[in-house]
């Protein structure tokens, strides 16, 4: 599986990117709302985000960054810009309806470590309710993602992996869904081995 990362120039050119499906309920489950998104990378600052799900009043009790989303509704991105490397580091955005976010990295599912105040200069989340509907705009800056990853340069052609995630763990429409399917007998979206590949182009 790949996504296709087109370059921007305007935040509006966004809607020219290819949709990705959050559609792999791997491990079953009678609830799943349609969730979908688009990636975009503006080449010197970073890539913006957009995902939506078609879901009527979503769990949202979290209202601070760094609370856990993943027990509400929330929508998830993963990236490992290294994926060529054993044990890589990945990033882990997770975001619920109030556009709180819990954002991480590391090399596990364990021990993930919570961004500085420093590297969260330019990660920004917006998240939008609507009737039928919810949805969230991440920024996600370079500087963020050069500092764990020193020496990295992303440019047009430029390869890593990433998968994007519907969930909610607690009880009550309880969920676990994902772009690229994931071969795990218990859910678990922490698992490089199994995101999509993915190029930015022109």
């Amino acid at each position: 599986m790949k996504y296709n990362v087109l370059t921007l120039k305007t935040q509006e050119d966004l809607s020219r990117c290819p949709v990705f499906s959050v559609d792999q309920f791997s491990w079953g489950g009678d609830y799943r709302p349609v969730t979908f998104g688009r990636l975009g990378f503006f080449p010197g600052h970073g890539f913006l985000l957009e995902m939506e799900c078609q879901e009527t009043d979503p769990c949202r009790i979290y209202e601070k960054d760094g609370d856990p989303v993943y027990l509400d509704s929330a929508m998830e991105a993963f990236f490992c810009f290294t994926p060529g490397e054993e044990n890589p580091c990945y990033l882990n955005f997770e975001m619920n309806a109030n556009g709180a976010m819990l954002a991480c990295h590391g090399r596990d599912r364990k021990e993930r470590i919570p961004f500085t105040e420093a590297l969260r200069k330019g990660l920004f989340c917006e998240a939008q309710i609507r009737e039928h509907s919810w949805s969230i705009r991440l920024t996600l800056p370079l500087s963020l993602i050069t500092a764990i990853y020193p020496g990295l340069v992303l440019h047009t052609n430029s390869m890593f992996t990433c998968n994007f995630y519907k969930i909610k763990e607690s009880e009550g429409r309880t969920h676990f869904a994902s772009f690229a399917p994931v071969s795990s007998p218990e859910p678990n979206f922490h698992l490089p081995e199994y995101f999509a590949q993915a190029q930015i182009l022109s």
